[in-house]
């Protein structure tokens, strides 16, 4: 009986264990937006989910922090709400444009280095502004 009582118990660590190790591989890390409609529903806008391992792989790509001061660029200074929320100097905003753009082709062209320093001119300029 103690026999049969220690084989099933070994048993069953095995097989949580081996879910466990699972669900942690399928976990998704999952970003978007979502609002309140006028009609009173919550509706998810948009939204992208990737697993941790994707997730892990992105963080550790060469080429992540020219997208991210990419993205960054983009939604404070080119959407409409970045624009709106910064007092910008005349001429500001065409030169952040310049930068970004400078930046994103040496990126382009695999001088990832040269490209991230432009960028990150652009986002100096931006940290510097007044806001609203």
């Amino acid at each position: 009986m103690k026999k049969i009582v220690f084989i099933t118990s070994v048993f069953l660590a095995i097989a949580f264990n081996a879910e466990a190790n699972t669900n942690k591989e399928n976990k998704k890390i999952c970003s978007g937006f979502a609002k309140w409609t006028k009609d009173g529903e919550f509706k998810t806008i948009r939204s992208k989910c990737i697993s941790e391992k994707e997730y892990q792989a992105n963080l550790k790509s060469k080429n992540y922090l020219c997208n991210y001061y990419q993205k960054s660029i983009w939604k404070e200074s080119e959407r409409e709400y970045g624009k709106k929320q910064y007092k910008w100097a005349t001429g500001s905003l065409e030169k952040i444009k310049t930068l970004k753009e400078e930046g994103k082709l040496l990126c382009d062209a695999g001088k990832l280095k040269e490209g991230e320093v432009k960028l990150k001119q652009a986002i100096k300029i931006i940290s510097h502004t007044r806001m609203n």
